[in-house]
């Protein structure tokens, strides 16, 4: 066999296994805020918090379409099956895996408040959590 054709069809190969295996991993992060109709100081901090650090540390992911960043009242009527479905009563932040739109893993980061005085350590708590999704 010629080696230009050879080096082509392995080409053709590497590509197309390359196409099929990011179509079948395909996946997304979700970052759900979730607040009540009512907004403390401590709820518009804690989802200031997340925005910003998203914003900072995910800025490509979140561009490309990897990570999206959802803000959603869990009070009004066509979303109390989040609080349900999650088990959470009160103001959450939950992240959620996605392959080809399916859920396969959340979990409710329930430390955000007690990092809610803290930028640094919140932002540190919630970028290692969505880097074990990333990773995993």
């Amino acid at each position: 066999m010629d080696k230009k054709l050879f080096i082509y069809i392995l080409i053709i190969i590497i590509a197309s296994n390359i196409y099929i295996y990011s179509k079948n991993n395909n996946f997304e992060i979700e970052v759900y805020y979730f607040h009540a109709t009512a907004r403390c100081e401590g709820c518009l901090k804690i989802e200031s918090y997340t925005y910003s650090s998203l914003n900072k540390y995910f800025k490509k992911e979140i561009n490309n379409g990897l990570i999206k960043i959802k803000s959603i009242d869990f009070l009004l009527p066509e979303n109390e099956h989040y609080s349900q479905k999650y088990n959470f009563d009160t103001q959450t932040l939950i992240i959620s895996k996605k392959v080809n739109g399916e859920e396969i893993a959340w979990k409710n980061l329930d430390k955000i408040w007690d990092y809610s005085s803290n930028y640094s350590k919140y932002s540190k708590y919630i970028i290692n959590e969505i880097n074990n999704f990333l990773k995993n």
